[in-house]
């Protein structure tokens, strides 16, 4: 069966109009094509308008914005998953940039996220390990220009630190790369 859009002056298939249920048959008087168009023109005329009028809604609606945006990514994860790895694959300076943003924002997470790795890596880490108060170590040393050194060295010639707590000091850049990891107190 055809229909006759008003816009484009043609008959077009059923299947190329959306539903408008005020009228007889259910189907809107314009196709998708021209639809389409005609918002874009309407966009490009009131690009203002319909930047507040959004704005406006999401602000008094912002529970409800928010539960829609959750319903929709939870039904279409893969499709998300997807769509983020093609554009990652196509704008890899992009997500370079974004990332070295991220490190130098927040450097401190960073550097104790590294910093347990490495311990972990050769299981310097114990199994008590204290993970909010070796966040707020690398914090304050990121806050005062110190950088974070092992009292006890987690690579020693002689013995192995552990990384915790306990085992932390914030030194000038100057002493802890001379103290290396030959040094620790009351050395034997």
């Amino acid at each position: 069966m055809l229909k006759y859009c008003y816009k484009c002056k043609e008959d077009k298939s059923l299947d190329l109009f959306g539903k408008n249920s005020n009228k007889k048959d259910g189907l809107a008087t314009e196709c998708r094509s021209c639809k389409r168009q005609g918002d874009k023109d309407y966009y490009q005329h009131n690009a203002n308008k319909v930047k507040k009028t959004v704005s406006e809604y999401r602000l008094n609606n912002a529970e409800k914005v928010k539960q829609v945006k959750k319903d929709w990514y939870e039904n279409n994860k893969s499709h998300v998953r997807t769509t983020s790895a093609i554009w990652a694959k196509c704008n890899p300076i992009k997500i370079q940039e974004s990332a070295k943003k991220y490190r130098n924002a927040n450097r401190d997470k960073r550097n104790a996220l590294i910093s347990r790795y490495r311990a972990t890596k050769i299981q310097a880490t114990p199994a008590w390990f204290e993970s909010d108060l070796v966040k707020i170590v690398y914090k304050k040393a990121k806050e005062w220009g110190f950088e974070v050194d092992h009292i006890v060295p987690l690579r020693g010639k002689t013995v192995c630190g552990l990384h915790c707590w306990s085992n932390l000091q914030l030194l000038d850049k100057s002493l802890n790369s001379g103290k290396r990891h030959y040094y620790w107190p009351d050395m034997p």
